[in-house]
């Protein structure tokens, strides 16, 4: 009778619950994968896979990381560009104004007016140049914390005496001379600030052209990252299925063994 007549050792129910445990343990992993959507859950489903996914997914944060710095940048730069933008838009009404006045028809009277109204929006200027929001970037600033963006020096030096509007040279009210003067110092500023404008523009240009580099990079670090980690959830299911399948055929042969003993009682009848 072999194995069947050893009571005291079941050999064949302990195989078949040797089995049925090998079974239970490879559903618990299929269940995992689908409820997770990941191949690897932990280093001891695959070690060489876990180290690669862990790195994939720490060089998709830094990419992400540094999107996030350099989006910070360019709306640092676009806040300081919209400053230079209204600077512009005064300093062209006030060239406007002053070629307004270098004309014979224009009364005394009427330059008057016309000094009083470059004199406030001259003000306006250096009240925004002087604004809570800096137009100033300082040498050793890096934009975002890049090192390969780096912006030296500052985009308006001295601002009051580059740009020249301090309220003694624009004058339309004086000499030919100094109204002349006053149109050349007003068009000076302007080019200035508009070369300042042209400056940032490029950089946020040169930003916006990173970032997409970087969205570039991060989407095929996802991809390289989900041929290792993610799971086939149509296979697992599959697999799953066929092990539900496999222990309950375990089952009924452990109950199936554990009763075969039952058969040498026979013998003593």
């Amino acid at each position: 009778m072999g194995d069947l007549a050893r009571v005291n050792t079941n050999v064949a129910a302990l195989r078949a619950f040797q089995t049925l445990t090998s079974i239970n343990d490879r559903i618990v992993k299929a269940q995992e994968r689908i409820s997770t959507g990941k191949m690897v859950n932990r280093a001891s489903d695959s070690p060489s896979d876990y180290f690669i996914s862990r790195t994939l997914e720490r060089q998709i944060n830094a990419v992400r990381r540094k999107n996030d710095n350099i989006e910070r940048g360019i709306n640092f730069l676009q806040t300081n560009d919209s400053r230079l933008a209204q600077v512009a838009n005064i300093l062209i009404e006030m060239s406007d104004l002053a070629n307004q006045a270098n004309s014979i028809a224009v009364t005394s009277a009427e330059k008057q007016a016309i000094q009083q109204d470059i004199t406030q929006l001259s003000l306006e200027v250096e009240n925004i140049l002087h604004s809570g929001v800096s137009i100033k970037l300082y040498a050793g600033f890096t934009l975002g914390g890049l090192n390969n963006v780096s912006l030296t020096g500052n985009l308006v030096s001295t601002p009051l005496s580059t740009l020249t509007l301090n309220g003694t040279n624009i004058s339309v009210t004086g000499s030919q001379s100094e109204l002349t003067t006053t149109i050349e110092n007003i068009d000076n500023a302007l080019t200035v600030v508009l070369q300042d404008e042209e400056r940032l523009g490029s950089f946020i240009r040169r930003l916006e052209v990173e970032m997409e580099v970087n969205k570039v990079e991060e989407v095929n670090l996802k991809a390289t990252l989900s041929s290792v980690q993610d799971a086939d959830l149509a296979e697992e299911q599959l697999e799953l299925t066929k092990l539900s399948i496999l222990q309950q055929a375990s089952l009924a042969m452990l109950a199936q063994s554990n009763a075969a003993p039952q058969a040498v009682l026979s013998l003593f009848g």
